[in-house]
């Protein structure tokens, strides 16, 4: 009999505790939340459940920086491999197999968080004893957590099953087949929106409210092409005056500053892995990663890394020449916060979006571009030619977000991965884990692999 490889994406629980003691970790669950097969029966167990939710999401190998952020970000020429686990090392010279174990990690991760999210939307929605308003908030974060979720799906591996049902047995999703990349953007298009009048219109910025879906529309509009509505969306952020854009000190030392959206708050209880991975040995750290020699020339440019030069910590020796640490994720405590959404990158949506529009906006475009230069203390790019000004918007994604994992997935969507990397097309998706291709007859690999 065929074992359904969606399911074992989805009950991968059963086995958590044992796949992360292969690497020594330990990931500690803060005392209000409850996993999936926990029972939702009032409010209370309702919100804890949620919290699950969120929990998933920043799980170390997820966001926390272990596994499906360290893989988008080594493919990127943002940041190089500069420590000893091989499996990274093919990220960043994209020789990246369907046996490595990063993507299993993070293939798993993602499906785990969306069968919390389906767990909280099925479960809480057949409560009788809570309010409806509290009812309907719960559902909608979790939809938008599970978004998010098959968003990243979508643009990391392409071709991928959207699943939307809580797992109740093994051969459940037998026959489950993948959706198509335009598809899965729709759909959480679709989502977004089903949910969007039941979020709050405004809440803590480590919690899903309007502003995160309008901040998350903006992005999913811009990967469709749809300049109007990314335009739109990102506006929506722009003009609200709960956010703003920081000194880049505050930036990197406060938490829950103005400029975040949606920001993944962490504690001494729930602590992700992104400084250790980051920090250099002498400070505690493994160095995994760093910041490559090209980012770090440009950030060092006074005319186009600007104040963004502390984005990063020089840590060269004779020795050891281009040691490179970035400064995002410097906490020993290991709770540095997250950004998912962030109000400059609303900025550069709309500047893109105003300029590849069917009638370019150029002034405003530039309006756009350099609120963020200025905020880093360049110069105002001017320019009348639509190319230059595009090209420009690129570069400046590339340095503001030159820590986060933006780039990878920018120079993908815009078609320039191949060019700018030197690869070829079929290494800017990633291969579907072959343990799971094995599994399931219905799952199609990538092409090229």
């Amino acid at each position: 009999m065929k074992k359904n490889v969606i399911t074992k994406y989805i009950l991968y629980f059963v086995a958590f505790t044992a796949l992360y003691s292969c690497d020594d970790i330990l990931e500690q669950e803060p005392a209000n939340y409850i996993s999936d097969g926990a029972i939702i029966k009032d409010k209370s167990s309702a919100i804890a459940a949620l919290n699950g939710a969120y929990n998933r999401l920043g799980a170390n190998s997820y966001y926390g920086g272990q596994y499906f952020v360290a893989g988008v970000n080594l493919a990127s020429d943002n940041v190089s491999w500069t420590g000893s686990l091989n499996f990274y090392y093919a990220f960043d010279t994209h020789q990246y197999s369907a046996e490595n174990q990063l993507l299993s990690y993070a293939w798993y991760a993602i499906y785990a968080t969306i069968n919390q999210s389906n767990q909280v939307i099925e479960r809480v929605s057949k409560l009788s004893n809570i309010d409806e308003s509290t009812k309907s908030r719960i559902i909608a974060e979790a939809t938008i957590i599970r978004s998010l979720a098959f968003f990243d799906l979508g643009r990391t591996w392409g071709n991928v099953p959207l699943i939307r049902q809580a797992t109740t047995s093994p051969q459940q999703f037998a026959g489950e087949k993948q959706k198509p990349y335009d598809e899965v953007l729709k759909e959480v298009v679709s989502d977004i929106l089903s949910v969007y009048d039941a979020l709050p219109a405004s809440a803590s910025r480590s919690h899903v409210s309007k502003p995160v879906a309008d901040a998350f529309l903006a992005r999913v509009y811009l990967y469709q092409e749809n300049w109007t509505k990314a335009e739109e969306y990102a506006t929506k952020l722009i003009d609200n005056n709960n956010y703003s854009l920081v000194d880049l000190q505050n930036l990197i030392t406060k938490k829950l500053s103005e400029e975040s959206i949606w920001e993944l708050a962490y504690s001494s209880a729930n602590t992700n892995q992104q400084s250790y991975y980051w920090r250099s040995s002498n400070d505690g750290g493994r160095h995994e990663w760093g910041l490559s020699k090209e980012i770090v020339k440009l950030l060092s440019d006074p005319s186009i890394g600007g104040e963004r030069k502390i984005y990063f910590e020089d840590q060269s020796s004779l020795q050891v020449p281009d040691y490179y640490v970035g400064t995002f994720y410097y906490r020993s405590t290991n709770d540095d916060p997250v950004f998912l959404f962030r109000l400059s990158e609303q900025y550069l949506i709309r500047a893109e979006a105003r300029v590849k529009k069917q009638n370019p906006d150029l002034a405003g475009a530039l309006s756009d571009l350099n609120a963020v230069r200025d905020r880093a203390k360049i110069s105002d790019f001017q320019s009348n030619n639509r190319d230059e000004i595009i090209l420009a918007i690129e570069n400046e994604n590339r340095v503001e977000f030159a820590l986060e994992p933006h780039r990878w997935f920018d120079l993908k969507r815009t078609g320039r991965a191949e060019s700018i990397l030197g690869i070829k097309k079929y290494q800017t998706i990633f291969p579907i884990p072959y343990s799971d291709i094995v599994a399931d007859a219905d799952l199609v690999q990538n092409e090229g692999y």
